[in-house]
């Protein structure tokens, strides 16, 4: 699969934002546990709302929004076996932007890890996303960078569910996984997911790698029409 090399890829990346003295806090490859792929070939299961739309590329799914509509989102979610919160050792993924500044473009906009938990006041969703993590703001674009969210702060959508977090229309973002999980000793993770909108105009990004790893278990979520024709190869191998 040549998963190493992408992450390399990923790392020269992380370089060339800090030299733009960004701090995209990304988790280095070197971390990273053997993971199952799980191969997407297409884009079954995401949800499409308003003008957004999601294309399954060559290293990655292409998620976009209107620059005309507060409405437009794109989704996904994969459910799994409920595990214990204190047992996740990873939680991350790799974005480019690719959308040029300009009207009604949103310059701070990527899409958010969404993680879908269950606690005894019911089932919740937290929500990384970029943005909010400390030294990013703006992320640069065009570089493939990985992010690590179990490094950066969290909110949540859901109301009464997760103690400590506040249900909040996105953001701020205010604690850690490790925070949350230390307050919602009994949280159960059940899926993750991504997410792209709503109130993010003009965002033209690919999502891939979306990974999950418990002490005991690791699933890579990757997205590439290399995997509807027989062997998969990334692309910059294709292009040498």
């Amino acid at each position: 699969m040549h998963i190493g090399n992408r992450r390399l890829a990923a790392a020269s990346a992380i370089a060339a934002v800090a030299a733009l003295a960004v701090a995209p806090q990304p988790a280095s490859a070197s971390s990273h546990q053997p993971c199952t792929v799980v191969k997407h070939g297409n884009t079954k299961g995401v949800t499409k709302i308003g003008g957004a739309t999601a294309t399954v590329g060559a290293d990655g799914i292409k998620l976009t929004t209107t620059t005309t509509s507060d409405a437009d989102k794109v989704s996904w979610q994969d459910s799994i076996k409920p595990v214990p919160a204190n047992t996740i050792t990873e939680l991350s993924y790799e974005t480019i932007k690719l959308d040029s500044a300009g009207p009604n473009v949103n310059d701070a906009a990527l899409p958010a890890y969404h993680v879908y938990v269950k606690t005894p006041q019911g089932a919740g969703t937290l929500v990384y996303e970029p943005y909010w993590s400390p030294g990013v703001n703006n992320p640069p674009r065009n570089l493939r960078i990985e992010w690590d969210v179990l490094k950066g702060k969290l909110w949540t959508p859901s109301e009464n569910v997760i103690a400590g977090l506040p249900k909040t229309a996105g953001g701020p973002a205010t604690k850690t996984f490790a925070q949350v999980v230390a307050e919602n000793p009994k949280m159960t993770v059940t899926g993750i997911g991504f997410g792209l909108g709503t109130y993010n105009r003009g965002v033209e990004a690919v999502l891939d790698e979306q990974r999950i790893a418990t002490k005991k278990s690791c699933s890579d979520h990757q997205w590439s029409t290399g995997f509807q024709n027989g062997p998969w190869w990334p692309s910059w191998l294709r292009r040498s």
